[in-house]
């Protein structure tokens, strides 16, 4: 919601999650672009299953590894560095610049692939695109924020000018942020990231959509028929 910070709302997702998987302990899961870890941890916590989290970044597998390690969980989670050989090229700027080598099908094309290559039935579809909107308001002034250490002290010298204060704290942002080896093109880059998709979810012309799919007759993991399938609206 609106009203929520970043890392409740992230938490609250997690469960969610878990409960639209029906996932129990005797389960074993399988997640493809597992980042930091979070899910990981959380769903072993949750139901006691084997996880086994595929991720293309070396920052993610470290971070991931040492997290696991801290929860005492590593014997039931798995996180293996794999690298994918072959992908689909095209000039989108987040593929091209955002997330190199990521593929995002439609989801006609998911649910096509799924009737077609496999016995899988979709049973339910949640567009969330909306929360992604919000996650991405966040994003942007947490970027933003390396300035405010410098902000009181620039204030100070410079509050009857705003124009004057603007631009320093702006300086200082950048500065910041070369010190950890970021050109001011990648920052710029970012910036233009969050709010050009933003605006995609908040207009749904971009959508982000979690999917149930399960076996035909697979009673014992949907369990009661009339029991609905949580949501991400609250």
């Amino acid at each position: 919601s609106v009203d929520e910070d970043l890392r409740t709302a992230q938490m609250r997702k997690i469960p969610l999650l878990i409960d639209k998987a029906r996932i129990e302990k005797n389960h074993e899961v399988l997640e493809i672009g597992c980042g930091w870890g979070t899910l990981a941890v959380e769903v072993v916590r949750r139901t006691g299953c084997k996880y086994t989290g595929i991720t293309l970044s070396i920052k993610h597998l470290k971070y991931a590894e040492e997290k696991v390690k801290e929860t005492g969980l590593k014997k039931f989670i798995s996180i293996p560095e794999e690298c994918y050989n072959e992908y689909r090229r095209s000039s989108d700027f987040i593929k091209e610049y955002i997330f190199p080598g990521g593929c995002l099908p439609s989801l006609t094309r998911v649910t096509s692939a799924m009737a077609s290559s496999s016995r899988l039935c979709t049973e339910n579809v949640e567009n969330i695109g909306i929360h992604y909107y919000q996650t991405l308001r966040c994003w942007r002034p947490s970027w933003r924020d390396r300035s405010k250490l410098n902000a009181k002290y620039i204030s100070s010298v410079l509050r009857f000018d705003n124009h004057m204060f603007a631009h320093m704290s702006n300086y200082y942002l950048r500065r910041q942020t070369n010190d950890l080896g970021f050109e001011d093109e990648f920052i710029r880059t970012w910036e233009y990231y969050f709010d050009y998709c933003a605006a995609g979810f908040k207009t749904l012309t971009l959508g982000n959509y979690q999917v149930v799919f399960s076996r035909p007759g697979n009673v014992a993991a949907l369990g009661d028929p009339f029991r609905s399938f949580p949501s991400a609206q609250v």
